[in-house]
């Protein structure tokens, strides 16, 4: 999902790469709390946990930063614990600066991480996942945006196949 803000670049990537800060800005209002696991600065390999609740029932994750290249993209690996892919999701952001005040900004979500075999049910749950987390990632730019000072201009352009084009899937 991609969206223009106007805030700096750097502002921006300050704000998604303090773990600490997602419960601020997650847009689906699941994570409660995050501790950091590794001391900072926060940097590739860093490890972070969330408390995170749905509807009722509250359950830890683990997350790993796979991607951290200041100020332009921010990637993490989260799920069970574990360190590297297939297992888990990956959650990130990648800032294209326009201008000192005007930033392209992509939240980038990708699950599953191995291959899923062509079939019209896993396909369409597949889609029915992403649309999910399409929901939840739209109110997480406008947050971003808010914490940042800035606003989300313009409309927000959805593109549902991230690890094909370029996400570090299979680095």
């Amino acid at each position: 999902m991609t969206a223009l803000i106007t805030a700096s670049c750097e502002t921006l990537f300050d704000i998604v790469s303090d773990p600490e800060r997602h419960p601020e800005i997650a847009g689906s209002g699941e994570i409660l709390e995050v501790r950091l696991l590794t001391p900072r600065p926060v940097r590739a390999g860093s490890g972070f946990q969330s408390r995170q609740c749905l509807r009722w029932y509250q359950y830890p994750t683990r997350s790993y930063v796979q991607v951290c290249e200041r100020p332009y993209r921010f990637i993490w690996l989260s799920g069970p614990g574990f360190r590297k892919p297939p297992f888990g999701q990956l959650w990130g952001f990648e800032f294209q600066p326009l201008d000192n005040r005007l930033t392209l900004v992509s939240h980038l979500m990708q699950i599953p991480l191995y291959p899923v075999p062509n079939l019209p049910i896993l396909n369409k749950l597949v889609e029915l996942g992403a649309r999910h987390e399409v929901s939840n990632m739209t109110p997480t730019l406008y947050k971003l945006a808010q914490a940042a000072g800035g606003a989300v201009i313009g409309d927000f352009q959805v593109v549902l196949d991230w690890c094909a084009q370029q996400s570090p899937c299979g680095q």
